[in-house]
């Protein structure tokens, strides 16, 4: 029965429901009690010379009452037929809905050809068998990589579109960009839903049944997991097929990550980066070559010796960009990085080419940026605040020491543009404004890092007031007094209070006693607390560590109270903190003990500053957002795109709301489907050459995961829904042709409504008679 029902239960409770009128007419039967008396001889006379026709009537009636409950029943259960009535309430054209999975994994080859190369070719057979059947078939394609824009979309099959068709399918690649099962299956149920045509709908989806794509077919009670729109549909559809067009294996290896381990990529200083590979399949890889390019440079390689199955490995690369012959003061350009894996993958160790490859867009910049501002500046040689500081990070020199130092005076602060600055040092600076303070403290919001040198020109007064703010402030603790001997007769020493941090790790073991010869005189006696947390033993915070926004001390003082030395303290994206002394020699001997000061400065830097050497980074069909200064350049730029002849040309804009006032604008491209190197090219206001700004777009690695699902657990999950799964090979356009069904309820119900308008006819006029 099922086998023409859609709902063959009501049905039978459509005939169960035949037996109402009959007992109904029993009863009424039963209903009277007999009475003789002398003039029911003339009635009964008169009844049985007519009792035939009522008879008659009366089984007319019933029978027309019992054909009505079949009628509902057979309405509720949805029968349908496998041919479609060439009746006058439906129409017997037939659309073919074609969901095809175009993503990446359909490019893995475990046979000789891959799915999607199965798939062309398929729905060429398809095309040419359609046409000759000389039908007026509408074909609907839905690729999972973009499911609202169908195309063709509902595209009639004749002479004129068979070709383009053809060619449609036979050009038919895998696209960069993730695809989605489900959406695109929501997409078909959506045209079910808005059908008006009344059309014969045939759904076939062409997939690599990989595990990814089914997921969440067992979630159970869900509306929107794949399988359940699946079911929804099949119970639509006039047919509704599972194409398996995937292999059996699932080895493949995957460039899953280029990382580089410097915060900024500094030309003619070099530079180190990890490669990770990971291996998705089931058996271990060895000798994996993989290679490093970086711009027009030959390719260099590193060979690792063993990437586990199901794990991964990692390949280290140094490179020094070099800065152009003559470049001066002038930003060195961004240079495109390209990783890949070497071509000797062999005895099926990788099924899949499409993800061996990863970008990288190298911003290259003179060195960390960073604003140190001199709160007691001198004309004399040697007697600035920040002179030692100075020299120990951008010494005078032919190598590069990778810090790019700007220094400006307490008059010339606040107007110093923070956003071209990774590190900011506030040395021994009397007082902040209070808006210098907000400035700097949405500054660092966004991922600056700053560093404040307490010193004799520090007015506590303001700092706590304006900066500590009862610990809701910039700095991470408050100032209580100046402590030491000023005749630099005792002294204290540096010790670190947290094991193996960035800032203090060189001197760990043997190196201690570089750091054990720095004597302190003088210092800010600092207290750690507040609304921020109460310091927890050995410096920490009962609240964690710096990300988590509480203040820790990072080393104190060997004097009597244990004075904080170093303290920081997470905000936002970045980090603040503070030296309880300066970093010159009016209160210390560091600058003296050349080997501590200059490893300390550096590494103080590069731990404050914020990481900007993977900027650029983003997900195929991401899009790109970048920002422009009007007052340097044109809001008019041109994007070169991979594989594309010719620049695009995007705008940007101003803030929304903001009228134009601001001089930053920002513009966002959203064309970036494709896999590689995006160049943006900004023109100067001065009309000087433009300077390219790189963006690389890399895929979703984990198109790379082809496992497989299991086809016995989705035909689990859809119960006895109406879905045929068809494997690879296997004729499927005749087979949808042969068993497509179209349901007659529309038929039915007129049925019963003549049935029911008969019945109420007959019943009146058969009264009225009588």
């Amino acid at each position: 029965m099922s086998a023409f029902l859609v709902n063959p239960l009501l049905f039978v409770g459509g005939l169960i429901a035949v037996a109402s009128p009959i007992i109904i007419h029993l009863l009424n039967r039963r209903r009277f009690k007999r009475i003789d008396w002398a003039a029911m001889d003339f009635l009964l006379e008169a009844q049985r010379l007519n009792r035939r026709r009522v008879k008659l009537e009366e089984f007319i009636l019933l029978l027309l009452r019992c054909i009505a409950m079949v009628l509902i029943g057979l309405l509720l259960a949805r029968p349908f037929l496998d041919v479609n009535p060439a009746g006058f309430f439906k129409a017997g054209q037939t659309e073919r809905v074609i969901v095809l999975d175009d993503s990446l994994s359909m490019a893995a080859t475990a046979g000789e050809r891959s799915p999607m190369e199965e798939a062309s070719s398929m729905l060429q057979s398809w095309i040419e068998a359609l046409a000759n059947d000389s039908g007026d078939d509408l074909i609907t394609l839905v690729r999972t990589t973009d499911p609202e824009r169908p195309a063709p979309n509902g595209l009639p099959l004749t002479e004129a579109s068979m070709g383009d068709m053809l060619d449609e399918f036979k050009g038919l690649e895998v696209q960069d960009t993730g695809g989605d099962l489900g959406a695109a299956l929501l997409q078909v149920e959506r045209g079910f839903k808005d059908d008006t045509a009344s059309l014969n709908r045939v759904v076939y989806v062409l997939t690599d049944l990989r595990r990814r794509d089914w997921e969440g077919s067992a979630e159970a009670g869900s509306d929107a997991g794949v399988v359940q729109t699946l079911k929804r549909i099949s119970e639509m559809a006039a047919g509704c097929y599972v194409v398996d067009l995937g292999g059996d294996g699932e080895e493949n290896l995957v460039v899953e990550e280029v990382r580089p381990l410097d915060k900024a990529l500094i030309a003619d200083v070099p530079a180190e980066f990890e490669v990770v590979v990971r291996n998705r399949g089931t058996r271990d890889a060895r000798d994996v070559a993989v290679r490093f390019a970086a711009g027009e440079t030959l390719p260099v390689t590193a060979v690792v010796p063993e990437v586990p199955a199901g794990g991964t490995a990692v390949a280290a690369f140094t490179y020094t960009f070099s800065s152009p012959a003559g470049a001066g003061d002038e930003m060195p350009e961004p240079v495109p990085v390209e990783v890949s894996l070497g071509d000797d993958v062999t005895d099926g160790g990788d099924l899949l080419e499409g993800d061996n490859v990863r970008y990288f867009p190298a911003r290259i910049v003179r060195g960390i940026r960073v604003l140190v501002v001199d709160g007691d500046p001198s004309g004399v040689f040697g007697q600035s605040e920040t002179f030692y500081l100075n020299n120990a990070l951008a010494p005078d020199g032919p190598a590069q020491s990778g810090v790019d130092v700007t220094v400006v005076d307490d008059n010339e602060f606040d107007a110093v543009d923070l956003s071209g600055y990774e590190v900011v040092v506030v040395a021994n600076l009397y007082r902040v404004t209070q808006a210098r303070a907000e400035a700097l403290e949405a500054w660092v919001r966004e991922g600056g890092g700053l560093v404040f040198l307490l010193g004799d020109q520090t007015d506590e007064d303001v700092y706590n007031e304006v900066l500590y703010k009862e610990g809701n402030g910039l700095l991470p603790a408050k100032l209580a007094a100046i402590e030491g001997d000023e005749q630099e007769e005792s002294w204290a020493l540096i010790e670190p209070a947290i094991a193996n941090h960035p800032l203090f790790r060189f001197f760990d073991g043997d190196n201690r006693q570089l750091l054990d010869g720095v004597k302190v005189f003088r210092w800010w006696r600092c207290e750690v607390g507040g609304a921020a947390g109460e310091p927890a033993p050995g410096g920490g915070t009962a609240e964690g560590g710096a990300d988590g926004g509480a203040p820790r001390v990072l080393a104190a003082l060997t004097d009597p109270g244990r004075s904080p030395a170093v303290v920081e303290r997470g905000l936002g994206d970045g980090r603040v903190m503070v030296w309880s002394t300066p970093m010159d020699n009016d209160w210390n001997n560091f600058p003296e003990n050349g080997a501590a000061f200059l490893i300390t400065t550096h590494e103080l830097i590069r731990y404050m500053a914020r990481n900007r050497a993977g900027e650029g980074m983003i997900g195929v069909s991401q899009p790109i957002h970048q920002t422009v200064d009007l007052r340097k350049f044109r809001p008019e730029v041109e994007v070169l795109t991979p594989g594309v002849s010719g620049a695009s040309g995007v705008e940007a804009r101003p803030p929304e709301g903001d009228g134009g006032d601001t001089p930053v604008w920002s513009l966002d491209f959203e064309e970036t489907a494709k896999k590689g190197i995006y160049q943006l090219m900004l023109t100067p206001t001065d009309g000087g050459a433009a300077e390219p700004v790189l963006f690389a777009a890399n895929i979703d690695t984990g198109e790379g995961d082809l496992r497989r699902a299991s086809e016995g657990a989705i035909r689990g999950d859809l119960g006895g829904a109406a879905v045929e799964f068809v494997p690879r090979g296997q004729p499927v356009i005749e087979l949808g042709a042969s068993v497509a069904r179209s349901e007659i309820w529309k038929l039915i119900l007129f049925l019963l409504a003549g049935i029911l308008a008969v019945e109420l006819l007959f019943g009146w006029w058969i009264g009225a008679r009588r």
